[in-house]
């Protein structure tokens, strides 16, 4: 069958195309009919450099299922379904032990097809679905990215009581706003770096301490040693920064794909003595993504009000160059056929 699908390569670069897929889907596969597609930062960071050859792209994806193959169980025709962009063996030595978390053995991904996420069909593993229901398509294709927020919060053991800062207020930086409020901390400052006045409001909105700087943290000693976490989506350069804001003992922990360039220098002596930690986070597998469904659907995360921009699928350059360049007011743009 045909079905259009949208194509990008660097630098800022895009087509929609016809491309073939099956009818039929192979065993333990499945047909979708996609609904909804977010933006993700990491299409904007390979549609500036990286991607040397036209590829589909899309990854934030809530979908119906057309079809399945032989061996598929677990979802039906009919289903509405989140994707989880990569999962794990439950055969690994790894997710035996219960750290399912760290498996790394290669299991069947959507990626590298021809339609992804910005398409009107595409073919995806049953071992990526999630079933969902009574949310819209364009609010449960953020379960992806704020299952990244989820993944960073609980990586932090935020303990009630904490005193907390969230550095960089893209979607998932707002996801873990809503998480550390919802978990107890007894304050959660927002730091947004660019001004960006909607991210500000609904960070302010969601119980957040909201501040804008963008003159660096390490202008405002009245942030210095004050904070038990660090929780930090903005680029690796500002960490030796953030390292100051920590109180003895601190924690900061880290989100940082497509951010740039990863060299940084701090003073380990310090580090050291005042007994601080620094954590990656990285979803990969990506989990949670039935707790951050049931996060979504009470209202703890973020739902309509972090959706900024709609576009259909016709108009994916405009949705991109938007996602880009309106700062001021973009905070999630979704994309749906």
């Amino acid at each position: 069958m045909k079905t259009r699908s949208a194509f990008y390569r660097s630098p800022w670069r895009f087509e929609l195309r016809d491309v073939d897929i099956s009818d039929t889907p192979d065993a333990d596969w499945t047909r979708l009919r996609i609904e909804t597609c977010g933006i993700c930062g990491t299409d904007l960071s390979r549609s500036a450099e990286g991607i040397d050859e036209w590829q589909a792209y899309g990854h934030e994806i809530a979908a119906v299922v057309e079809a399945v193959g032989p061996g598929v169980s677990h979802v039906s025709e009919g289903d509405r379904v989140v994707l989880e962009t990569c999962s794990f063996s439950p055969y690994s030595d790894l997710s035996r032990d219960g750290r399912n978390d760290l498996c790394r053995l290669e299991v069947p991904t959507f990626w590298k097809q021809d339609a992804m996420g910005f398409s009107d069909h595409m073919l995806a593993p049953a071992c990526c679905l999630v079933k969902y229901d009574g949310l819209t398509p364009e609010v449960a294709c953020m379960t992806e990215p704020l299952g990244v927020a989820f993944d960073m919060v609980k990586t932090a053991e935020i303990e009630m009581g904490a005193s907390v800062c969230v550095l960089g207020l893209g979607p998932i930086g707002l996801g873990a706003v809503a998480l550390a409020v919802h978990r107890g901390a007894s304050e959660v400052v927002c730091i947004d770096l660019s001004a960006t006045t909607a991210r500000l409001a609904l960070a302010a909105d969601m119980g957040g301490n909201a501040m804008a700087i963008d003159d660096g943290v390490g202008n405002h000693p009245e942030l210095c040693r004050r904070f038990d976490h660090v929780l930090q989506t903005a680029p690796a350069r500002f960490l030796p920064a953030s390292l100051d804001l920590l109180s003895f003992g601190g924690r900061i922990t880290y989100v940082g794909i497509g951010t740039g360039s990863g060299d940084i220098t701090f003073d380990a002596n310090d580090f050291h003595f005042r007994k601080l930690q620094m954590r990656s986070s990285m979803a990969s597998p990506s989990l949670y993504f039935p707790a951050v469904l049931r996060l979504l659907k009470a209202g703890v995360l973020p739902n309509e009000k972090l959706i900024s921009h709609r576009f259909p699928l016709a108009e994916i350059e405009t949705a991109m160059f938007t996602a880009r360049d309106d700062k001021a007011a973009a905070l999630k743009v979704v994309v749906s056929p």
